[in-house]
């Protein structure tokens, strides 16, 4: 929410493609009153910040990625990340890393997982 190195990437990685389960849009739209909380900003601004960031996601319906969700719960299962199962099967099918803060992901085996450090080298990369 707040200024700052992560939100910023959104912006600046242009040579990036940021994606993400379709879902995403509802999940943010459900919580966005706790997460302006949270950060303590208005609802407003909450609402307008997370409406710039889903704007430079593509959101990707269940169809792109349901022939690896198997495999995802399999994975997630193994590495006790329970409830990640979309967001690796995504990345089975797009064979992309994902750019996350979740410890989780980082026991998945085979899972690249890019710190916010790799995101901002990767936009200075134009």
């Amino acid at each position: 929410m707040k200024d700052g190195t992560i939100r910023d990437c959104f912006f600046t990685a242009d040579n990036l493609a940021f994606v993400a389960p379709a879902y995403l849009e509802e999940e943010i739209a459900a919580h966005v009153g706790e997460v302006a909380e949270r950060s303590r900003v208005p609802l407003e601004t909450a609402k307008t910040v997370l409406e710039d960031v889903l704007a430079v996601i593509e959101l990707l319906p269940w169809g792109a990625y349901s022939h690896w969700i198997e495999r995802a719960r399999e994975l997630v299962v193994r590495a006790h990340a329970h409830g990640d199962e979309d967001y690796v099967a995504l990345c089975l099918a797009m064979r992309a890393p994902i750019w996350t803060l979740d410890r989780d992901f980082h026991r998945i085996p085979g899972l690249k997982v890019l710190s916010t450090k790799d995101i901002v080298r990767a936009g200075e990369r134009k």
